[in-house]
């Protein structure tokens, strides 16, 4: 029940009960208000403390995304980097060695992509890696690990796979 005084808004508590004679009739009722003013008003800024906390945990999150991305991916291609291309590849050759199932590695290369880079220029030469890692990215399954080994190399992780599919899927790349 909030009522405005001269000190700002208050709440109260109404509690009343009905005061009863020998026969049962009602004599009058006993009424108690309770201040829950300070309640009410740490409650508001407990919510509002939740409220910034889940904003500020919300924005960390989305920080610590953006941080995994630049530790892992290569900027230029959005393929792994090495580093995390070689820790992946130690789980899966781990699961594989438990599991008793394939695994097969793609390494391929854009081929003459120093003359593109010296005919065209560096601005062209991204372009055509950005190409390269969407094409390949295209081709293999989305359980697959594409990776920029370095420079316009590429490598590709196919977990599950034997030689054979791993063959015809280097084919399409």
């Amino acid at each position: 029940l909030p009522v405005v005084a001269g000190r700002g808004r208050r709440y109260f508590s109404l509690y009343a009960t009905p005061i009863m004679d020998d026969g049962g009739n009602v004599r009058g009722a006993l009424v108690t208000f309770d201040d829950q003013t300070e309640i009410v008003q740490k409650n508001n800024e407990l919510k509002k403390a939740l409220k910034t906390l889940s904003e500020q945990q919300a924005e960390i999150e989305k920080q610590n995304e953006e941080l995994v991305q630049l530790a892992t991916r290569d900027p230029l291609s959005g393929c792994l980097n090495r580093r995390a291309f070689f820790e992946i590849f130690e789980k899966e050759f781990s699961a594989s060695k438990k599991r008793f199932r394939g695994l097969a590695c793609i390494m391929c290369d854009i081929d003459h992509f120093k003359s593109i880079n010296d005919t065209y220029g560096h601005s062209t030469g991204d372009r055509v890696i950005r190409e390269m890692a969407d094409a390949v990215r295209e081709t293999v399954r989305d359980n697959d690990h594409v990776c920029r080994y370095g420079g316009e190399e590429f490598c590709v992780l196919l977990p599950g796979l034997d030689a054979e599919a791993a063959a015809a899927i280097a084919e399409r790349v």
